[in-house]
């Protein structure tokens, strides 16, 4: 009994606690009297509820309540933000009653055209999609919200930095760190100073651009990083981004500088259990200890990242250097077998990373492929409805002709039976007025004539003007399309497709499309190798101009493979080349 006791003890307390809850956050949300501010606190309602979704609503129910009640449209697409983030955690997967909230939310927004929550309300479902490794659900929803981005005041985004850094994230994900760069570089000045959010931020900035390349900028970020974390006494921070600047005070020469900052990395993360980033730290420091021949510390590291190495597959890239530094390392003792077995295990790694790495590629080619076609996608969209919007004008212009027409037509129809009237009122008038009677009429049938012939011509002359206007418009829509399309084929990455890669590419190609190559080939014998390439790239639906950037071939010369591709498979229509 009293453990029956006790269980309802703790359900009281726990409902107790969510009345609480709910109460301060709505009590919050009236006091604010600004839309945004009211957004956000409600945005930052802890979502703690576990698998009970009866308690999630119950907990939320009182947001919608007073939405409802004043008509508030941005706290209803909070509450369907919530319930599907709710959901989403509920089943730790993607769902359909999370998908539902999401589509509830968006109709609303969009239906009183509040594009700032539209868009903000898309990086939120496509982050939903992303963090479940949903890539290709998730990519509608981010690159939508990248082009409604031109149409929306950034200051009007609730949480901007959360929302932008869902997005970058994604970006920097499928390799365009330009746009995932451009992002956080956008979200910066809304984030709070020397706080773990900023301090993320600039850290992310400093890793973005040191995968571009660009290692000033990467530095510079780095270190405006560490002061943050400096000013605000946050060890762990202060710890990871000391290991990422090490890697620069030894490429400057300052090797004291470069070990010392390695091992405050180390110390930092075991002291506040960031073990992950503690190993990655042991495994550089032990590569700067061989290279100055420091082989007992290097060993000393080595087997310090070994306690921390997990089996899990993206710690692959980290069990490679492992064996590589041990082989290394057993080599400089003079123990040959075991130098051979870590040599062995070091291949082997290095192979099945090669492998992943090759599949990664071509899932990045995939990537843009999907990129491309939403885009095009898009395009189509908006060229359907600029004609759907032309035909609709030139319509509406024409009905008004149409009309100035019959008014002219009823006009006439009036003069006609007034000049009628007027004949038949002179009749009776004497034989002395019925020449100035006929004159009368004579200069009244000229000037109507006269008024209606003009009436044709300016008529003609504005269809004349408005065929002119549909030609001009029609062809700028064209080369505006041709343009977009020219710079979104611009994103897919140019690599030259040398015999070596292409073995790497086909090797991987024949796991993603079994048989598809050898029985091609087994059809039509007379494939050469070349064919063969032309084949799988069209598979992957590029375009001529992504086909010559990779086989550094002119699109014309594309095009001409293809026709003579054509001609020896002897195709039918149903196969497009």
């Amino acid at each position: 009994m009293k453990y029956i006791f006790a269980f309802v003890l703790i359900i009281s307390s726990s409902f107790t606690n969510c009345f609480t809850l709910q109460a301060q956050y709505v009590n919050d949300i009236i006091k604010s009297h600004n839309s945004l501010e009211q957004i956000d606190i409600a945005l930052n309602l802890p979502i703690t509820f576990g698998k009970d979704t009866a308690l999630l609503k119950q907990t939320l129910n009182p947001i919608m309540e007073y939405a409802t009640a004043q008509q508030n449209i941005p706290l209803q697409w909070v509450y369907y933000m919530l319930m599907a983030d709710g959901y989403s955690m509920a089943f730790d997967n993607t769902n359909p009653k999370s998908d539902l909230y999401y589509k509830l939310g968006n109709d609303i927004v969009k239906k009183h055209n509040l594009v700032e929550l539209q868009v903000a309300g898309l990086m939120r479902q496509g982050y939903y999609n992303f963090v479940y490794r949903k890539v290709k659900e998730a990519f509608p929803y981010f690159l939508l919200a990248h082009q409604l981005k031109p149409n929306i005041n950034i200051q009007k985004i609730p949480l901007i930095v959360q929302h932008f850094y869902f997005i970058s994230s994604f970006f920097n994900y499928i390799n365009d760190n330009e746009l995932a760069i451009e992002y956080l570089e956008e979200s910066l000045p809304y984030s709070p100073k020397s706080s773990r959010q900023r301090i993320n931020l600039i850290n992310s900035l400093g890793l973005y651009n040191e995968k571009l390349n660009q290692k000033d900028k990467a530095k510079s970020y780095f270190q405006q990083a560490l002061n943050e974390a400096e000013i605000a006494k946050d060890s762990v921070w202060i710890g990871i981004i000391s290991g990422n600047l090490s890697n620069y005070a030894w490429q400057e020469g300052d090797k004291e500088e470069a070990f010392n900052l390695l091992k405050k990395n180390i110390e930092l993360s075991i002291k506040f259990d960031e073990l992950q980033d503690a190993m990655r730290a042991n495994i550089n420091l032990a590569k700067y200890y061989t290279l100055v021949s420091e082989w007992t510390l290097a060993s000393r590291h080595v087997n310090m990242a070994l306690n921390l190495l997990k089996n899990k597959p993206y710690y692959l890239q980290y069990q490679m250097e492992i064996a590589k530094l041990q082989s290394q390392i057993a080599k400089e003792s003079g123990d040959k077998a075991d130098e051979l077995r870590h040599l062995n295990d070091y291949i082997v790694l290095k192979d099945s990373l090669e492998q992943r790495n090759d599949f990664q590629k071509l899932q990045n080619i995939v990537w843009q492929s999907e990129k491309e076609k939403f885009n095009r996608a898009v395009l189509d969209v908006e060229e359907n409805r600029i004609q759907a919007k032309r035909i609709f004008w030139i319509t509406i212009i024409f009905s008004i002709l149409i009309f100035c027409i019959i008014i002219l037509l009823i006009n006439k129809s009036k003069i006609k039976i007034k000049i009628k009237n007027q004949q038949l009122e002179q009749e009776r008038l004497t034989l002395s007025y019925e020449k100035q009677l006929v004159d009368q009429e004579v200069i009244i049938l000229k000037n109507s004539l006269e008024d209606y012939t003009q009436n044709l011509k300016k008529n003609e002359k504005l269809i004349s003007q408005l065929r002119k206007e549909l030609v001009t418009s029609e062809q700028q829509s064209s080369q505006q399309i041709q343009s977009i399309q020219d710079n979104l084929n611009t994103l897919l990455e140019a690599h030259i497709m040398t015999n070596e890669r292409w073995l790497k590419f086909r090797s991987v190609f024949d796991k993603v499309y079994p048989g598809y190559l050898k029985e091609m080939k087994e059809k039509h014998i007379k494939l050469t190798e070349n064919d063969l390439k032309i084949l799988a790239l069209q598979k992957l639906d590029l375009s001529n101009y992504s086909m010559s950037e990779l086989l550094c071939i002119s699109v014309e010369g594309i095009k001409k493979a293809k026709h003579r591709l054509k001609k020896k498979m002897n195709m039918t229509n149903s196969i497009s080349l």
